[in-house]
């Protein structure tokens, strides 16, 4: 795989997983071969027979292509995941390992040089070396062998992909899989300081600053990127932005035992960015979601308990101003296809001079990037204890251990526990809003001094009204200043609502919450809207349709269509009455609205109002519910390219949702009919009375391979809100994974 070079990328899923670049021989290569269907039996006799592993292994499939190893030691199941990750995802496992080494030229020319450059110029492997020394040796014997499996599943076959971008296979070694995992630990920071640095150039910056400060403000996918360039979109392309995670307390279920629920947000294509898996070993049980090239899980449960989390919105990252600072120049040598340039970096005691690349939009100065994943640090082990943890003292002695990239990590287990607990390693800031987005050397040394772990910031154990959430929220009462920019807090305050009603929770509920597509904020500015058109008489289908609206983005909802319909022309009126317009553009679309209609004058809401209720009219007219109007879209990779696009399947359909109901569903505000490139794109329960009482189910599906069954089966499942199990008996595993892979020891 490669990047696209057409000349507008969509936002996120095209970006990710674009192609660009290619040699007429490849293209020709491409054009006249067809991936033909595959059956999971088809697939799974793509699979190894033989492995690097000291006993026999075995490997269970269901009929989802869901995998289940069952090995003799940690290191075997180490090889029987790497096995599952090759056989699966190896394709998009080689784009990303190519963008954490800045190799994507190699295949994609000089399209890729810039998105290279930059990328070396982060340089996120640094750490490798220094990090992997690290690590304790069972720790180190993990991660050796699941580069092992994923070496010995490419050994007995290759995706299409590789033949037909002419890419050739080098085998994995821990020093890739540590940098996509510092890929993957892109600072969520960086898509704000690309939106805001512009900014800096205004005389009025430092009001602005002070406006755009807080939880209303610009962050993570909120922003919109809107590249035309790959290096504008990648680097933070595989960094886990969003996500809800809830876990309840024996007084809030019907079993009087707690559950667990998790469903992450990530960019939505094909292949999923996430994979179900598991394994048993005679220490460990475990079933869970494990991301491409990593491996650890983390959203799973073992025998002992359950855990999930959010993305903090952790700013691991500072901006730091080092014009007259000693600087030092590399030089770098890239390959785009056959041509090889170099090209040179500066970089400083505190990182590299990110001002020097047009990504991250800095107009003036010299400034740089001082990233916590320079640091050398061991987030493996701590994953690792977790696969072990048996209560919450062992969930939270791991937890500590874990740097980056920030998250909020939630735990249940069947003695009672619930409790939720920041998994970072955060700089001592101090909680005054800084001056600037760029900070002076001196004040990056003072508050990098001293970082604190997870058992020195805010966690909550056993809350006295039984449950814990997270929805990537600010947390409450920090010792030090985590981020500037959290998630608006909608979703966190839906979710506590439902589950505060109740005390007799079941499995089946935590599942139907994970589709819950309610929108309060929303529908307090729908009822202003309706008073504001009653009092001077406006009407008509559209008016009418938000009237009687419950506030829920149903995929048939009229109701949706129309609030979202007035939406645009409404913000864009009361934009150009107000003082605020120059600054309003870099809040959140719903806190736009939702500022602009609180803050305007009831004449200017009148007059605004019945311009956007005109502008309405016709689209309403046209597409009737929410569903005609937001959609999702599934394809793969490579239908990006035109001679290939009818050879390929691409699944578009309406879904419900919206940027901040607990179903989220990305979308700008718009009259178009479009497709969410964001949102919810995993589900995960595990109800710790039942042994057998984990459920998982994927926005596609699991396989990555063009043509199998199992790319997109999982789709009727996702949009009917139904789960897969995911048994730990073992008469329940053998009839519900019945497909049985043997791998033996190599000779």
């Amino acid at each position: 795989m490669a990047a696209s070079t057409f000349q507008h990328l969509g936002r996120r899923t095209r970006q990710a997983f674009g192609l660009a670049g290619l040699a007429a021989s490849v293209l020709r290569r491409s054009a006249v071969r067809r991936f033909p269907p595959l059956s999971v039996d088809q697939r799974l006799a793509m699979l190894p027979p033989r492995a690097p592993v000291a006993t026999p292994l075995t490997i269970r499939w269901n009929d989802n292509h869901i995998p289940f190893v069952e090995a003799g030691s940690d290191r075997d199941a180490a090889v029987g995941l790497g096995i599952v990750h090759g056989h699966l995802r190896l394709a998009q496992m080689e784009l990303m390992r190519r963008i954490a080494l800045g190799r994507v030229a190699e295949i994609a020319g000089q399209s890729a040089l810039e998105l290279d450059r930059l990328v070396r110029l982060i340089d996120f492997p640094r750490a490798t070396e220094s990090s992997l020394a690290l690590m304790p040796e069972d720790t180190r014997a993990w991660i050796d062998g699941f580069a092992d499996g994923i070496n010995a599943a490419a050994d007995a076959s290759l995706p299409p992909e590789f033949d037909t971008l002419g890419v050739p296979y080098e085998p994995w070694t821990a020093e890739h899989l540590f940098a996509v995992s510092r890929l993957c630990s892109a600072d969520y920071a960086w898509r704000v300081w690309r939106t805001l640095s512009p900014l800096r150039e205004d005389p009025e910056w430092s009001r602005m600053w002070t406006e755009l400060i807080g939880v209303a403000a610009v962050a993570d996918e909120d922003i919109l990127i809107g590249a035309d360039n790959l290096e504008d979109a990648l680097p933070t392309a595989f960094d886990r932005a969003g996500s809800n995670a809830y876990a309840l307390a024996g007084s809030r279920t019907a079993s009087g035992v707690p559950m667990l629920a998790c469903d992450p947000h990530h960019i939505i294509t094909s292949p999923n960015l996430w994979l179900i898996a598991g394994f048993r070993t005679p220490e460990i049980t475990l079933w869970g979601f494990m991301i491409p090239a990593l491996p650890i899980f983390g959203v799973g449960r073992n025998q002992h308990g359950a855990w999930g989390g959010t993305n903090l919105h952790a700013t691991s990252s500072e901006l730091v101003d080092v014009a007259g600072e000693p600087l030092r120049t590399r030089s770098i040598a890239i390959r785009a296809g056959r041509k090889e340039h170099e090209v040179e970096a500066r970089e400083s005691a505190f990182g590299p001079i990110v001002s020097d690349a047009h990504a991250f939009n800095i107009a003036s100065g010299t400034v740089a990037l001082h990233w916590m994943g320079h640091r050398p640090s061991d987030e493996y082990t701590p994953f690792r204890n977790l696969m072990r943890a048996s209560s919450w003292e062992t969930f939270a002695d791991a937890i500590d251990g874990y740097a980056l990239p920030g998250l909020n990590m939630l735990w249940a287990d069947p003695s009672g526990s619930v409790g939720k607990m920041i998994a970072a390693h955060i700089p001592q800031r101090p909680l005054a809003t800084p001056d600037d987005l760029v900070v002076p050397p001196q004040e990056a040394h003072r508050q990098w001094s001293r970082l604190l772990t997870g058992r020195e910031l805010p966690m909550i154990v056993d809350p006295a009204d039984g449950y814990v959430v997270s929805a990537n929220e600010a947390p409450v009462d920090p010792p030090v200043t985590i981020s500037l920019f959290f998630a608006a807090d909608h979703r966190f305050r839906r979710i506590g609502e439902v589950l505060a009603a109740r005390d007799d929770f079941t499995a089946d509920d935590l599942k139907a919450l994970q589709l819950d597509v309610m929108h309060a904020p929303a529908l307090r500015i729908a009822e202003m809207l309706k008073i504001a058109a009653s009092d001077v008489g406006l009407a008509g289908p559209v008016i009418e349709a938000i009237a009687a609206w419950d506030g829920r983005y149903g995929v048939d909802s009229s109701g949706a269509l129309a609030f979202e319909l007035v939406a645009e022309p409404l913000v864009k009126a009361l934009e150009e009455r107000s003082p605020k317009r120059f600054v309003s553009p870099y809040w959140r679309p719903f806190s736009r609205l939702e500022r602009l209609v609180d803050a305007s004058p009831k004449t200017d809401l009148v007059v605004a109002l019945r311009g956007a209720l005109e502008s309405a009219a016709a689209p309403f007219e046209a597409h009737r519910t929410w569903g005609n109007l937001h959609k999702v879209r599934l394809s793969h990779p490579l239908s990006k390219l035109p001679w290939l696009a009818t050879r390929l399947p691409t699944i578009e359909f309406p879904s419900g949702g919206s940027n901040d109901t607990a179903m989220k569903s990305m979308h700008p505000f718009t009259q178009k009919v479009h497709t969410s490139n964001f949102g919810a794109n995993a589900r995960f329960v595990a109800d710790l009375s039942d042994e057998d009482g984990t459920w998982a189910v994927l926005l596609g599906g699991q396989d990555g391979w063009p043509g199998s069954r199992t790319m997109f089966d999982m789709l009727g499942a996702w949009r009917r809100g139904e789960q897969i199990r995911l048994p730990f008996t073992v008469d329940r595993l053998a009839e519900e994974f019945r497909h049985v892979t043997p791998v033996t020891p190599d000779a």
